[in-house]
């Protein structure tokens, strides 16, 4: 499957000139997408706010999208159901003399969102995800996926809850 690359550079110049206060909210929605270097999503959703402040930009995003993971207990690959909300503030280049957390807008006006969105998403991942709530795993001793049938090694005091 070839992987679909979507640019989610987003340009923010224009509000260098705008009035504190002033806002722009986008929406946008994708069946499949890939951010490099290594996250492929399905039906990502994404609505996003720029608002103009005395310090620069906040970002409001809401993010809902399918993920690919990996089941904690039979290792199978799986879609996992992820949401993130986040708000993030991006200075002026001119107000970045002081140490601040805070990212900076790009001289060119340009922000990449896609590393934004990365982060937060595999932030959201469970470190335990499974593929199922009632996932039975594998075998220890053979490797069986206990989910397609038991095997002779099944132990019935191993139980996930």
């Amino acid at each position: 499957m070839e992987k679909k690359i979507y640019s989610l550079r987003t340009n923010v110049g224009y509000f260098y000139n705008r009035p504190i206060g002033y806002s722009r909210s986008f929406h946008q929605e994708y069946d499949e997408i890939f951010i490099q270097p290594d996250l492929n999503l399905r039906d990502l959703i994404v609505d996003y706010t720029f608002s103009r402040t005395r310090e620069g930009l906040l970002l409001q995003a809401q993010l809902s999208t399918h993920m690919e993971a990996q089941c904690a207990r039979c290792l199978t690959p799986f879609y996992a159901n992820i949401k993130s909300e986040f708000e993030e503030l991006y200075t002026f280049p001119e107000r970045f003399q002081q140490e601040t957390d805070d990212e900076t807008i790009p001289e060119d006006g340009y922000i990449d969102l896609g590393v934004l969105f990365r982060d937060y998403l595999l932030i959201e991942l469970p470190m335990n995800s499974v593929c199922k709530p009632d996932c039975k795993g594998i075998c220890i001793e053979c490797g069986q996926l206990l989910n397609e049938g038991d095997c002779e090694h099944t132990d019935s005091r191993i139980i996930f809850d």
